[in-house]
């Protein structure tokens, strides 16, 4: 493809899927986090904490079987996993295994240089398989978390042909996540993450389409997302526990993405987010909050979200079954191209003693 062709197929971006404000995984924010619009970094526990902060895994004693769908409907991406967790054997540790698939099919356009209007369907997967293990330091107020995980993620595309090629090179790495959570007497809880310190997925601007004939400034990405699939990034979450119950808290986290928009000028992009919870008679939460993303360099492409969630729980009695039903919404409000996302599990809690 000549160079001038090239340069007009530049500034696509590998087609990520939704994780925007946590990047917990592709495809994947986790049900509370999705409908706290991503503030809850310090208040997370069992397989929400899997994917946003695994040191608060052993705050709480349970074992969890939790199965999630994801779907973000404009650029029809959609996220899949099981997660288990278990922090029942001891007071002390807690593990947890998971795997998530993401499968996209964002389109782009173009005029060729023939005059015609072309579309091109991209194939987006994404798979992560994670082993997260915390380490309560100083019971209830004090704990460590780490998440090693093997990640994979291509972009590919059919030729006139019919033969699938590469629009940008699949990358597997291993990755690394790591975290700290200080809970002050149960009515504050700190925490700082950083993900993907190992095995970043840096973002890919310009990917090549070959054989398709690109006609200079004719390339509509609108619908491919510019965020990188994993992200190395630093995140800082507070929680406030008004009543000392964990079913009612607020929250307020940052983040500081160093990956996704690192081309341009190695710019960082930040993201703050606050969300509530609030439990009815301890089996009804319901959620809502909200983020800002700075995206790109310059504040056009800045957005603003907005989310709710709500889910039914019941705790295991002993020898027995609970369950953790959960739906999250979140919205994009302000910001070109609005995005949607919708997100359910269905969790069991299992209580063997």
């Amino acid at each position: 493809m000549p160079l001038r062709r090239r340069a007009a197929a530049g500034g696509l971006a590998l087609a990520l899927v939704i994780s925007s404000q946590a990047s917990a995984a592709p495809g994947l924010d986790g049900t509370r986090n999705l409908g706290m619009g991503g503030a809850t970094r310090a208040s997370a526990t069992g397989t929400n904490a899997m994917l946003v902060s695994p040191a608060n895994m052993g705050f709480t004693r349970q074992f969890l079987i939790d199965p999630v769908y994801q779907v973000q409907i404009e650029n029809n991406t959609h996220g899949a996993g099981v997660l288990a967790m278990d922090s029942l054997l001891n007071p002390r540790v807690a593990v947890g295994l998971g795997y998530i698939a993401t499968f996209g099919g964002p389109r782009v356009t173009f005029v060729d240089d023939l005059g015609m209007n072309r579309e091109l369907g991209l194939f987006h997967q994404g798979h992560e398989v994670g082993l997260p293990i915390a380490f309560n330091a100083v019971l209830g107020w004090l704990a460590f978390g780490v998440r090693p995980k093997f990640q994979h993620t291509s972009l590919r595309f059919l030729d006139p042909e019919d033969k699938r090629r590469d629009a940008i090179k699949a990358r597997s790495a291993f990755g690394l996540d790591v975290s700290m959570t200080i809970s002050l007497a149960r009515y504050v809880n700190i925490a700082v993450v950083g993900q993907n310190l190992a095995g970043p997925s840096p973002p890919v601007v310009t990917p090549d389409l070959t054989p398709y004939v690109v006609a200079e400034g004719t390339l509509d990405r609108r619908r491919v997302s510019q965020l990188s699939d994993f992200p190395r990034t630093v995140a800082h979450g507070f929680a406030l526990f008004p009543t000392r119950n964990p079913g009612f808290s607020f929250n307020f986290d940052g983040m500081y993405d160093f990956t996704s928009f690192r081309h341009q000028e190695r710019y960082t992009r930040m993201v703050f987010a606050g969300g509530a919870e609030y439990t009815i008679k301890g089996m009804v939460p319901l959620r809502f909050g909200g983020y800002w993303d700075s995206r790109g360099r310059g504040k056009e492409d800045d957005r603003g979200f907005i989310a709710f969630g709500l889910g039914f729980q019941r705790d295991a009695p002993k020898g027995g079954i609970g369950y953790d039903l959960g739906f999250g919404f979140s919205r994009q409000v302000t910001g070109p191209f609005p995005e949607t996302r919708l997100t359910l599990n269905l969790g069991l809690r299992i209580n063997p003693q």
